[in-house]
């Protein structure tokens, strides 16, 4: 079999289960993240290892694992990171929570940035390549996810710190004085699981994913409370929300002190980002 033939093969495959453009695009995924070879490039002949990996990795796709725990690569915000099924595959409505915060703090050249829930590190990693001088650590309470994140700053040569804590429990430890606080906590309720894909829910930690039901804005109360006592003065907070309790999550924003609260959509529309900045004069 060639990596052509392996291309063929894998669109064939797909196709009737995806659709052919998503069948095309993971087609071209595995054999540049998997076989080292790109569409366009003479074909070249699979070994018989790689015969192996080939039927492996097709089975692995019909059966509805994502091709970004596959392939154990997922592309985000210009990055190349690693991901396991310890870590959320980072979605692209974060890659938008990523460009509002550049955004906004552009002319901002050292601030000190914190991620709640970090998983693979996507959201630090990706501010620090683009803001060398900032100041980016992140924390998740699942070791092998910062595993992962440590291997993805040590992979790219970027300078953030992951430290390992429990986001509800008393006495958490951040860094001293944070400019901006981010987090894209779990925020989907159980009642909502007959709206995701099958993929997400039997690949994706669930840990991630959801929050009680008689509950859902638990960890984004716990965020804004620990903002309050970490944040700089005129700090910011920048979460990603639920896109039907994002209104919600705005208003407990504002009832909790926080000024100059904004809603943000994202490209598809959905509203799914929230932001406000920190009394100067809170406590």
């Amino acid at each position: 079999m060639t990596t052509l033939q392996l291309t063929q093969h894998l669109v064939d495959e797909l196709a009737p289960l995806l659709g052919m453009g998503e069948a095309n695009s993971i087609a071209r995924l595995v054999l540049e993240d998997v076989f080292g070879w790109r569409r366009g490039s003479h074909p070249r002949k699979l070994d018989q290892d790689e015969q192996i990996l080939a039927w492996t990795t097709i089975n692995r796709l019909k059966a509805g694992e994502p091709v970004q725990y596959v392939t154990g690569i997922a592309d985000f915000y210009g990055l190349q990171l690693k991901v396991t099924p310890d870590v959320l595959i980072p979605r692209p409505e974060t890659e938008e929570l990523v460009e509002w915060i550049l955004e906004e703090n552009g002319g901002v050249t050292q601030q000190v940035v914190f991620d709640l829930g970090t998983g693979s590190g996507c959201i630090p990693l990706a501010l620090k390549a683009r803001r060398p001088g900032w100041t980016c650590s992140g924390g998740d309470l699942s070791e092998q996810a910062l595993e992962v994140a440590r291997e993805n700053a040590e992979k790219l040569g970027l300078e953030v710190d992951f430290s390992q804590f429990d986001l509800l429990a008393e006495g958490l430890s951040t860094p001293e004085c944070v400019d901006i606080l981010i987090s894209n906590p779990p925020y989907i309720p159980p009642s909502e699981r007959e709206k995701m894909g099958a993929s997400t829910l039997a690949h994706e930690p669930e840990l991630a994913l959801f929050v009680p039901e008689e509950d859902p804005l638990l960890f984004y109360r716990r965020i804004l409370e620990i903002g309050r006592t970490v944040l700089s003065p005129a700090g910011k907070v920048y979460v990603e929300t639920n896109e039907f309790n994002n209104e919600l999550v705005a208003e407990l924003f504002t009832d909790t002190g926080y000024l100059d609260v904004v809603r943000r959509q994202d490209l598809q529309g959905k509203w799914r980002m929230v932001s406000g900045r920190r009394s100067a004069g809170a406590k």
